[in-house]
């Protein structure tokens, strides 16, 4: 079997092809997938990605489910992995009900930025990390609830800031420094700083849109896949999944407030 994971960042399997645009291992394959993926039609048979859409313009998203359609095989499987906006619409609904009745808001507030925060921010990190590392222990492990490994990973990222420099990395700075000088020059610290924010948001980072079940099937459907099917992080048509510890570790699910749906190549 051909197990094709994109995207992955740092969570991959030696039994997959592993592949992202900026690689963190030997074993992962340097791939936008923006720009089209490097298999043959119908030669594979599971596509995963994981908290990828939702970095994607509408359009684009539906450009690169049609490339994961093209290249599955006939009952091929693709899982898609993205924020929950239901979830998230729930919970601030249910936290808001429990801080009005006197509850605690540290839930709350954590809500308020995932439905808002990853969206609107300007800058890496957002408000997240610097919420986060004003709050006790106590209040960490509620978030961790809704957020769970990540959460040291938002935290971790706010006390390292060191740049890994690779030559690409480097021309790309050295041209972002030049255009803010030429912009200071021609407009100012206000045209500077409108550009800072069009060169963040344009990185990568924020969320461009959220799904919830139904939007998040119907978009598989328009896609040309077939039974969109609701899963959890160790639910799977995918023969052993739970074992490659993509989606859950010990049967505790990475991130608690995605949504995991499955649909299949007709």
């Amino acid at each position: 079997m051909i197990l094709v994971n994109i995207g992955c960042g740092a969570v991959f399997h030696p039994d997959w092809v592993n592949l992202d645009s900026a690689p963190v291992a030997p074993s992962v394959r340097a791939c936008d997938a923006r720009g089209g993926l490097p298999f043959a039609d119908a030669s594979v048979d599971v596509v995963y990605h994981a908290h990828m859409l939702e970095h994607l313009e509408a359009d684009d998203a539906r450009k690169f489910l049609a490339e994961c359609h093209r290249v599955l095989r006939p009952g091929g499987v693709v899982r898609v992995v993205v924020p929950d906006l239901e979830g998230i619409a729930q919970i601030y609904l249910r936290e808001l009900a429990a801080v009005r009745a006197g509850g605690e808001a540290t839930l709350l507030a954590w809500a308020r930025l995932e439905l808002i925060d990853q969206a609107a921010r300007s800058r890496s990190g957002g408000e997240m990390a610097g919420f986060l590392a004003q709050l006790s222990p106590a209040q960490v492990a509620v978030v961790r609830t809704r957020a769970g490994a990540e959460t040291d990973g938002i935290l971790a990222m706010r006390q390292d800031r060191r740049r890994r420099w690779t030559a690409g990395k480097i021309w790309r700075e050295l041209r972002r420094q030049a255009a803010r000088v030429l912009l200071f020059i021609l407009g100012g610290r206000r045209m500077q700083a409108a550009f800072d924010e069009g060169w963040f948001r344009q990185g990568g980072e924020v969320h461009r849109v959220m799904y919830d079940e139904m939007a998040l099937g119907r978009l598989l459907v328009d896609c040309g896949f077939a039974k969109p099917r609701k899963m959890t992080a160790i639910e799977s048509q995918i023969r052993e999944y739970a074992a490659y510890e993509l989606d859950a570790v010990a049967g505790v699910a990475r991130k608690p407030d995605s949504l995991y749906l499955e649909a299949l190549r007709p």
